[in-house]
């Protein structure tokens, strides 16, 4: 009966340990690219920043309408000149109500480049919200491969415990029966047992170091329980697509950048045109309330710096200066950006040979120790031999994990360059 209770135990445990698993939440690479979009206090800077462009740009387009402006007024007068007899009489109050209305006429072209500088600075801002956006699902990526990865070693070093310590236990056996192996070799296997178990701590530590920098790349809280759902280990990429340099966010931006100091070159240029505005002024003055009367007039006003002290041919220089720094920054950017791109694919390409071959050897390991462990049961190899062949299994697991993990962020590197323009 004893047997058997067991192993309704067992079973049942089985039960709700698969019950505890599917009510624990079990987050995909893409999931946590969502999280990190929706949490991630950039996404939400740059969101602020397109807001407060996109509002620049209705307030450019305002001042090509008319401007009109309600003012009110009271004065009390020490004597009351000629002028104002018509209104006041001889009263010293004076109640003023005005309307005005202007209307530019001619700026120099000044509102027109103001609201063009609005609409490419808006769009610059938008590129600049791509860049973020991608450098976050980069991260991401590489924080979920970086957990993918310590859970391989993890496992790898498990598997090497379980295989050390069944060796150690046959040793064990052996030598009490026989005395073979000797006692310094056992003792010598129980070292690498212990070295092992390290091994395995250390790879818990490194784990859960990874899951925590995972839990703040994403934004999730300090408390929050991940686990990663498995990745596919063929990674299915060409890494010689092609892809334009100069449509990288980066790149567009900058284009962007430069439209608008050329605009700022025409705004600061405006200054040597006369403004010219209409004007319109309905207003009424009046010493006491039931005594108003009104006055309008219409006109135009013309206005022409004579002389500014050098103030509008500095604003030009600056500007101009401001251009010619934008477009030595493009020529770096473009050299840079290439680099990056190049030499992504060179570790792409590198990780790639790697992992084809650490794919093959940890096959052939596998097969290797299985022989070893079937030898060694039946005492045709020594227990040093036996523990090279784990030793040698483990090194291809930690071969292939790491071989994969640089395949993968090699490629989330590549992908950069291929997001979807918003």
């Amino acid at each position: 009966m004893k047997p058997n209770l067991y192993i309704i135990f067992l079973f049942g445990f089985y039960i709700i340990s698969i019950f505890a698993q599917d009510k624990q939440r079990l987050y995909s690479l893409d999931d946590c690219i969502n999280e990190a979009l929706n949490h991630h206090p950039n996404i939400s800077v740059y969101q602020n920043k397109i807001f407060q462009k996109e509002e620049k740009v209705q307030f450019s387009k305002a001042n090509f309408l008319p401007q009109v402006k309600a003012i009110a007024g009271y004065d009390y007068l020490s004597s009351v000149p000629q002028a104002k007899k018509q209104y006041l009489g001889q009263s010293n109050n004076d109640y003023q109500a005005d309307l005005n209305l202007k209307q530019p006429i001619f700026t120099g072209g000044k509102l027109t480049s103001e609201n063009q500088s609005n609409k490419y600075a808006l769009e610059s801002t938008k590129q600049g919200y791509q860049v973020a956006r991608n450098e976050i699902v980069y991260n991401v990526k590489t924080a979920y491969y970086k957990v993918a990865h310590a859970q391989d070693i993890l496992k790898g070093k498990a598997e090497l415990l379980k295989y050390a310590q069944m060796s150690f236990d046959i040793a064990s056996a052996l030598h009490k029966k026989r005395k073979v192996p000797r006692e310094e070799t056992l003792l010598r296997l129980e070292v690498q047992l212990n070295e092992i178990r390290q091994e395995v701590f250390s790879a818990q530590e490194e784990l859960a170091i990874s899951k925590a920098i995972l839990r703040n790349t994403v934004g999730m809280n300090d408390d929050e329980i991940v686990d990663i759902k498995d990745l596919n280990t063929e990674v299915d990429f060409n890494s010689e697509i092609d892809i334009e340099v100069s449509k990288d966010p980066r790149m567009i931006k900058l284009v962007n950048d430069l439209k608008e100091a050329d605009e700022k070159i025409k705004i600061a240029k405006s200054s040597y045109w006369p403004q010219i505005n209409a004007h319109l002024n309905y207003g009424q003055e009046w010493a006491h309330l039931n005594e108003r009367k009104a006055d309008w007039l219409v006109g135009l006003t013309l206005e022409f710096d004579i002389f500014d002290w050098g103030k509008t041919k500095a604003e030009v220089g600056q500007a101009r200066a401001y251009r010619m720094e934008l477009q030595a920054y493009q020529k770096l950017a473009n050299r840079q950006i290439d680099l990056e791109l190049q030499s992504a694919r060179l570790k792409y390409k590198s990780a790639y040979n790697k992992f084809t071959i650490a794919k093959s050897s940890i096959v052939k390991a596998k097969k290797s120790l299985d022989l070893f462990e079937n030898r060694y049961r039946d005492t045709l190899v020594t227990s040093i031999e036996l523990l090279d062949a784990q030793k040698a299994f483990s090194q291809a697991q930690t071969t292939y994990a790491t071989s994969l993990f640089n395949m993968r962020t090699a490629k989330a590197e590549i992908e950069k360059y291929l997001e979807t323009r918003i």
